[in-house]
């Protein structure tokens, strides 16, 4: 191949790339879980609006954000975006607090993406007293078998396997509700007794970092919870 050709060739690679580069858009995640669903809908709007990707989700906030925030990967195609979303956001009556790039906790932005955490007044994400702290993936421990449980946001409850004892079974899953922290009641599938826990929480720390705990404790030994308790745990 000539150099003429070899020339002409790179800066067709060279143009294709740029061509690419100038269709992207970073992908924006949303962190709904202290939203609306009318919240929601404006925002991703508004996102949609200028061209960008949304990805919504209902994971908790890191330890380390409590009010409305931007984190974005350092290496986003377009880093106009971050003033644009500081503006455009400000027409909804969401207040950017901060914006810092890349990690915050344990929460990684990598490439063409930036995570929006939007909370609303009055709400403080890390106060562990209301059914959206509350909802998450729960490890048994002390357990007479290996057991999960997950409360869900939408007032549903699942355990990993069946809670019986020898004449009596609560089955696997329920409803859940909390209405006077701590305290929570879940009622089974099957219509039958009521389940009750207490939540505590807990900090402690390992050789990473900080812990923050969640422990949810029977206030009875039911069946084969006897000496169980369920814990989530997020680091610092």
């Amino acid at each position: 191949m000539s150099r003429l050709k070899r020339a002409a060739l790179s800066l067709w690679f060279a143009l294709m790339a740029l061509i690419i580069a100038g269709c992207s858009s970073p992908t924006v995640h949303l962190y709904g879980r202290y939203l609306t669903e009318e919240q929601q809908l404006n925002v991703t709007n508004m996102l949609l609006q200028h061209s960008l990707k949304v990805s919504v989700n209902q994971h908790q906030f890191p330890a380390s954000i409590s009010d409305t925030t931007i984190v974005y990967s350092p290496f986003i195609s377009d880093p106009e975006t971050i003033p644009l979303l500081t503006t455009e956001l400000a027409t909804l009556n969401w207040q950017i607090t901060r914006a810092s790039a890349l990690k915050e906790g344990n929460h990684w932005f990598q490439k063409d993406s930036i995570g929006l955490f939007l909370v609303p007044d009055g709400i403080n994400p890390h106060a562990g007293t209301t059914m959206r702290d509350m909802a998450n993936l729960y490890q048994g421990e002390h357990c007479q078998q290996l057991l999960t449980l997950h409360l869900a946001l939408d007032g549903s409850y699942t355990f990993s396997k069946e809670v019986k004892s020898e004449g009596y079974s609560y089955g696997t899953s329920g409803k859940w509700r909390m209405r006077a922290y701590p305290f929570i009641e879940m009622r089974p599938e099957n219509g039958g007794r009521w389940l009750y826990f207490e939540a505590k929480q807990e900090s402690t720390r390992d050789q990473i970092s900080q812990l923050n705990l969640m422990k949810l404790v029977p206030l009875e030994e039911y069946a084969n919870l006897a000496g169980c308790q369920f814990v989530y745990g997020q680091r610092s």
